[in-house]
């Protein structure tokens, strides 16, 4: 019978170390996110934006090249200001909880090639707005609907090539669940290999329609049986089984869709509310309008600052996809033992926290927490109790039931 303790299998300091990692890690990801925002907005209230600007204008140098300069010069800035936060959150708390062994030049080159990289990609897709944004009300929604068509080209040709190169992929097998409403589907199932950088365990799906494909990480293959990889991988397709079909064909899986496609545009308004208030402020912070540079960083922070607003609700949603997924696993495997396993060993091997606190469970975390996780596998133990060969059609009315409440 199952332990519904959320410390089922962790000792008492084992759950103290969990929970100083997450809280440290939380804390620091808010250091980090408060100073960016706080970098921006100083910047053009303080007169420092302005003083760059005609600094780089006073060259004899075409316009657009000064604000591209002017550009790459905040992007240095912000990601300076940052870096302390990202040393300690992604390197010296994971070398002090004995995450990682990574040596801190290979870090730090890892660091470098991913600003570098990410950030030239971003200022040049800047570039061209800024440059019309002397008629940004009207030429608006033609950069939204280009933001929203470029933003999947950038994950595909440029942040899973860069991501290739420091965590090299290979292919493992094909894997092949039952999907109600879909039916038999094979999916791909590569290997990440992390273990050189990382002891985390990890997997995750890229949905592109006849192009998805499981990822898992080595080191989760490393410490998972037979048994433990089946749960892994069937949470996986319960992602496909949410997207595909509970998303397309039950009601409220069709009101998620809805809310998902809004809050996955809220950028665009930040950014549309970021500019109305600049041009509505633009004369006591001494600009010419929305259109002028020197408020950029302003705007950015603004942007920024409103999209992070929001950012509970995508959290929610995000924590309603993984129980979805969590939910099919239960069904489709029925074997409650190896699913507590897997939480289990990703909680020591993640230093996944019990119980998140109020705040980070409104602005960080993503995905259930290990006591609700592992309470789901007891509730389905007792519900089901699957000792026959009608387990799976119970299970799939089990989803039917309980996954869309």
């Amino acid at each position: 019978m199952i332990n519904t303790s959320p410390d089922e299998g962790i000792s008492e300091s084992e759950d103290s170390r969990c929970t100083q990692y997450g809280r440290a890690r939380f804390q620091l990801a808010i250091g980090e996110f408060l100073t960016l925002v706080v970098t921006l907005l100083l910047l053009t209230p303080t007169g420092f934006s302005r003083e760059l600007l005609e600094w780089f204008n006073s060259f004899s140098a075409p316009r657009a090249a000064t604000d591209f300069l002017f550009l790459v010069t905040i992007g240095l800035i912000t990601r300076g200001v940052v870096f302390p936060f990202q040393w300690l959150n992604q390197y010296l708390l994971d070398r002090r909880f004995g995450l990682s062994q990574e040596t801190f030049l290979a870090w730090f080159w890892g660091w470098i090639c991913r600003t570098t990289l990410y950030g030239l990609v971003t200022i040049l897709c800047l570039a061209p707005f800024v440059e019309t944004l002397r008629w940004w009300p009207w030429l608006f929604p033609l950069w939204a609907a280009a933001f929203l068509a470029v933003r999947p080209l950038f994950i595909d040709y440029v942040q899973q090539p860069l991501q290739n190169l420091f965590y090299p992929v290979t292919f493992l097998r094909d894997e092949t669940f039952s999907v109600p409403g879909i039916g038999n589907l094979t999916l791909p199932v590569y290997l990440v290999k992390v273990s050189h950088r990382t002891s985390r365990a990890d997997a995750s799906i890229r949905l592109k329609g006849k192009k998805s494909a499981i990822f898992v990480t080595d080191t989760l293959i490393d410490a998972f049986t037979d048994g433990e990889e089946r749960i892994v991988i069937a949470h996986e397709f319960g992602h496909l089984y949410d997207h595909f079909h509970l998303e397309s064909q039950t009601p409220s899986g069709v009101a998620q869709a809805q809310r998902k496609i809004v809050l996955g545009s809220a950028q665009i308004g930040a950014a549309a509310v970021a500019l109305l208030s600049l041009q509505l402020f633009s004369t006591p912070l001494g600009l010419s309008g929305a259109h002028d540079l020197a408020g950029f960083p302003l705007a950015a922070g603004v942007a920024i600052a409103l999209a992070t607003a929001l950012s509970p609700f995508v959290y929610r949603e995000a924590r309603r996809d993984e129980q979805d997924a969590d939910r099919y696993a239960l069904a489709a495997t029925g074997d409650p033992a190896n699913y507590v396993s897997v939480m289990q060993k990703l909680r020591r091997m993640n230093l996944e926290e019990a119980l998140s606190t109020r705040w980070s469970r409104l602005f960080y975390d993503t995905h259930p927490t290990y006591a609700e996780r592992i309470r789901m596998a007891s509730e389905y133990r007792r519900r089901l109790k699957p000792r026959s060969r009608r387990a799976s059609w119970r299970g799939w009315r089990h989803i039917q039931r309980h996954g869309r409440r």
